[in-house]
């Protein structure tokens, strides 16, 4: 009985083929989909502009610093109060305003839901 061999060239070249972008830009749109509709809104326009300001991309990024690239689906926000939204800041008045930690509630949902499946 013939016993399997991992060829790790050959694995580490098909990550950096960009045949898996197609695949990765769809996960990516559905992610960046569910965070748009899960950002916090408040009463101001600027609810709306968070919620719209995720974008989803494909590209190539090394997985660990001074790896070999490799395509990567990334989902984003380019709002400029984003930052602050995600993790948090302090009020004018000092107050602390905890993160809506929006992303990283999808994450961690997403990974629960493919642990189960197994």
């Amino acid at each position: 009985m013939n016993r399997f061999k991992r060829d790790q060239q050959a694995i580490s070249a098909f990550l950096r083929s960009g045949a898996l972008a197609p695949a990765l830009l769809k996960e990516a749109e559905q992610l960046r989909a569910a965070a748009a509709a899960a950002a916090p809104r408040s009463a101001t326009n600027r609810g709306t502009r968070l919620a719209d300001s995720y974008k989803a991309e494909t590209t190539q990024s090394p997985l660990s610093p001074g790896g070999q690239a490799r395509d990567i689906g990334r989902v984003y926000n380019d709002a400029p109060h984003a930052l602050a939204v995600e993790f948090g800041h302090r009020s004018k008045a000092g107050n602390p305003v905890p993160g809506a930690h929006t992303l990283g509630k999808l994450i961690r949902s997403k990974s629960k839901r493919r642990r189960r499946r197994k």
